[in-house]
Order: C-alpha cells, then structure tokens, then sequence
C-alpha cells in the first residue's frame, strides 16, 4: 500500500470514528463511566481535525518522510494512551467501553505500524546523502 493510501484509509477509518461518536453521542457516555458526551464531542472533534490533517499530506507528491513518522508518532502514542486509560480507570468502564477502547488502539496500532513501515520504505529508496 502506498503512503498515499495508507493516510487516506487512516483519515477515512478517523473519519468514520469521528461521526460514530457524534450519531451515538446519547447512548455511548455510559459505556465509558461518563456523565455527559461533552468528552467524546471533544474527542470527535479531535479526530475530525486529525482526519483533515491526514487528507492534507495525503494529498501531497510526494509524501515526505517526516509526515509520515509524526502520523506513526502520533497514532502510536494514541495506543499507549488508551492503555493508560484502560489501567487507570478500568473500574468505570462498561465492559462495551473496554471492548470499542481495545478495537479502536488495535487499529491504530495498524495504521501507525504502516505508517512507520512506508516512512522507513521512503528512506531506504531516497537516503540522505552524507
């Protein structure tokens, strides 16, 4: 899959996520130990900008090396914060809430592995010159 691909798919999927939460703002709070959606709005949001942001290096020719590793970054560190918040507040969590917090960080977990994976492929075919 080429960078191109692999950033679409990941604003598409980020995209889709964003929307999910918004459409299901009324019964997912309780999943998650929440009292009001306010925190998943902000979440949606967050991702509806990251989406952006995905759509536009995307959108680049080439993608560059660096936009790839800050995805990668970014998503890997996604993953280590849904582990944070699965320790930290595993008690509150509905058992659905920990199911959809799991699903979503093994897909990340994907994207950002790609991610890494093509950015390492961009410098094996352009190395820096010394």
């Amino acid at each position: 899959m080429t960078p191109h691909r692999i950033l679409q798919v990941n604003a598409l999927s980020t995209a889709v996520s964003a929307i999910a939460l918004l459409a299901s703002r009324g019964i997912l709070p309780r999943f998650f130990g929440l009292s009001s959606p306010l925190l998943l709005d902000v979440v949606a949001i967050g991702f509806l900008v990251y989406a952006g942001a995905l759509v536009l290096v995307a959108a680049r020719r080439p993608v560059h090396r660096q936009a790839l590793m800050a995805f990668a970054i970014a998503d890997a560190a996604w993953v280590v914060g849904s582990a944070v918040a699965l320790l930290m507040f595993w008690p509150q969590l509905e058992p659905l809430g920990r199911i959809l917090i799991i699903a979503v960080a093994l897909v990340v977990e994907v994207f950002a592995t790609l991610q890494y994976r093509a950015a390492g492929a961009i410098k094996r075919e352009y190395p820096q010159p010394a």
